[in-house]
């Protein structure tokens, strides 16, 4: 016979769900998203400026603590 007991429930996991938003930001398509909870970084695609990386994709920042702190200081619409 075995040890094990089946019917231990079993260790929950929970899921930080993160938020993401699309936009614009000087007439170039912009995405905002929650990398952690409380930690917001903005990337515009533009693919002809140097900064790019080999998607198309520059960083504007990272690391403000909501939405609306990373559209003020980004111009994300």
């Amino acid at each position: 016979m075995s040890a094990h007991d089946d019917s231990a429930p079993a260790p929950s996991t929970s899921i930080a769900v993160l938020g993401s938003q699309y936009g614009t930001c000087d007439g170039h398509s912009a995405f905002a998203r929650e990398t952690s909870p409380g930690s917001w970084q903005v990337k515009v695609h533009h693919p002809s400026n140097p900064a790019a990386g080999h998607d198309g994709w520059v960083l504007l920042g990272s690391g403000w603590p909501t939405l609306a702190a990373a559209t003020a200081a980004t111009g994300l619409i």
